[in-house]
């Protein structure tokens, strides 16, 4: 009986030290292609670390079956006999742990460090003159100012062709998925990383921006003749919304010529089938929705203060009835207007305990403003 106890129990042991150096060569792999590009030394004295680590379990699993089973050696001078292999894991499992985690967090300052760096380096070549790289300013770096977007705009309307300003705008699309857009805790506009919200990178100007970008779209001879093209439009539909920190007004400005003449466009596009037949009737919708309520997403009316903001608030905040909490925002902590961004926060999700935090004690129906947030 004692032998059958001693094998289930080794074998489960086996089985948990496998389990603890696969999960942890699994996860150095992840991290390993995460990173390949830019992984600094810390990070792979970590990555060693936690390897070594997850290694000792086995090897001493496989030590103490050999000692119980093939040795002649006495089993009584084992210590804590068979269960010595699982008070070791546990605390490897608990070291293998954190230094992935201590890898990743030295990783996500080296990656912050690096591209604030960048980003300092391509702000001066743009104050130094280079207007070509003004609009890549705007889109890397959320502390881009009116100023910023200025430059960007001036160096679109030089250029001459269609097709030459469509390569400036693209810098501002994601790839077929819309319009490239920032956390708001990148802004300012949040106490911490909201995974359910974000805004459109262009903060400044919008006005000008949004319809500049959909006749640049129409002026091109092959707008919308492809499968990605029209798919890169129902994402940038999707995105020119309210709820992305667009403003009623630039979106308002789409509205009387720009989204019935991209209407007429797609109309035009009879013989699709599939994927691109699904994209346009896709994005026919959002132009109905965005023509029947240009408001969705904005939220309420902003609310009257009862006193007057402090001059470095960033908005305005509400209780509602329901619990939830309405933010009144600017575009940006020190630009735009209250209410260029609208954010409905519930007390379920994780920002509404962190926005609370940040505003303190509110009794439901009462406006108050939004001190800033810290900063980056």
């Amino acid at each position: 009986m004692g032998t059958f106890l001693a094998v289930v129990g080794l074998g489960v042991e086996l089985v948990l030290a496998v389990a603890l150096m696969g999960a942890t060569f699994v996860a150095l792999a992840f991290s390993g292609e995460a990173y390949r590009r830019g992984i600094t030394l810390a990070h792979r004295a970590m990555n060693a670390l936690s390897a070594v680590i997850a290694i000792v379990p086995l090897l001493l699993t496989l030590w103490v079956i050999w000692r119980r089973f093939f040795s002649s050696r006495p089993w009584g001078e084992v210590p804590l006999g068979l269960g010595l292999p699982l008070a070791v894991g546990l605390p490897c499992a608990a070291a293998v742990f954190l230094a992935l985690l201590g890898g990743e967090a030295l990783a996500g300052r080296a990656f912050e460090s690096r591209r604030r760096k960048e980003r300092r380096g391509l702000r001066a070549e743009v104050e130094r003159g280079a207007v070509e790289k003004s609009c890549d300013l705007v889109v890397t770096d959320p502390a881009a100012t009116p100023e910023d977007l200025r430059r960007c705009r001036t160096r679109i309307e030089s250029l001459a062709s269609p097709e030459a300003r469509w390569r400036e705008f693209l810098k501002f699309v994601d790839g077929r998925t819309g319009f490239r857009t920032w956390n708001p805790e990148e802004l300012g506009l949040a106490p911490s990383w909201d995974w359910n919200r974000s805004v459109a990178v262009v903060r400044h100007e919008q006005e000008w921006f949004l319809p500049a970008f959909y006749e640049t779209w129409l002026a091109r001879s092959d707008a919308f003749l492809s499968e990605a093209d029209l798919e890169r439009l129902l994402g940038c539909l999707n995105r020119s919304r309210r709820s992305t920190g667009w403003s009623a007004a630039a979106i308002e400005r789409l509205r009387p010529q720009l989204l019935p003449e991209i209407a007429r466009r797609l109309d035009a596009r009879q013989g699709l089938s599939g994927t691109g037949a699904l994209w346009r009737d896709s994005a026919r919708e959002v132009l109905a929705a965005l023509q029947r309520t240009p408001e969705e997403g904005g939220g309420p009316p902003v609310p009257a203060s009862p006193g007057t903001p402090a001059p470095d608030a960033i908005g305005l905040a509400r209780l509602g009835e329901d619990g939830s909490l309405h933010l009144w925002l600017r575009a940006t902590p020190t630009t735009g207007t209250v209410g260029d961004v609208y954010f409905n926060v519930f007390p379920h999700e994780k920002e509404f305990s962190q926005w609370m935090k940040h505003i303190g004690p509110l009794p439901p129906g009462e406006v108050r403003g939004v001190s800033p947030l810290r900063s980056r």
